[in-house]
């Protein structure tokens, strides 16, 4: 009997879903603990994160890094096609986690201008 074989992108799926369940509870714990405060702390963090990753991406460090992005700017029509695909491909779950970030920021404000108005 062969071994089953789990391939790169079933890996990465499988630890998506086991991140956005640690990002369910985490939310959990922080309303029962700071209340609707708690998933706006929650989606600021989520949303720090997700900027942090898309500026790490696209800009290049430092040193000689900087001219040798400026340098491989250019290039034939398909090969800036082929990397904005790529560059689109890799924001992918990006856009998802700052949605969610959004969305947790949103019913934090929710929650906490119900508990004054209430």
């Amino acid at each position: 009997m062969e071994p089953m074989r789990v391939s790169p992108g079933n890996a990465a799926n499988v630890f998506a879903w086991m991140l956005i369940f640690g990002l369910i509870c985490a939310a959990g714990v922080m309303v029962v603990i700071l209340g609707p405060f708690g998933l706006i702390v929650l989606g600021l963090m989520i949303l720090f994160v997700c900027t942090q990753f898309s500026l790490d991406e696209e800009a290049a460090g430092s040193g000689t890094e900087v001219f040798r992005a400026r340098m491989n700017r250019g290039g034939s029509l398909e090969e800036r096609a082929a990397r904005a695909e790529q560059r689109r491909a890799s924001h992918a779950p990006l856009r998802f986690f700052r949605l969610y970030g959004a969305v947790l920021l949103a019913a934090g404000a929710l929650g906490f201008a119900w508990q004054m108005w209430r």
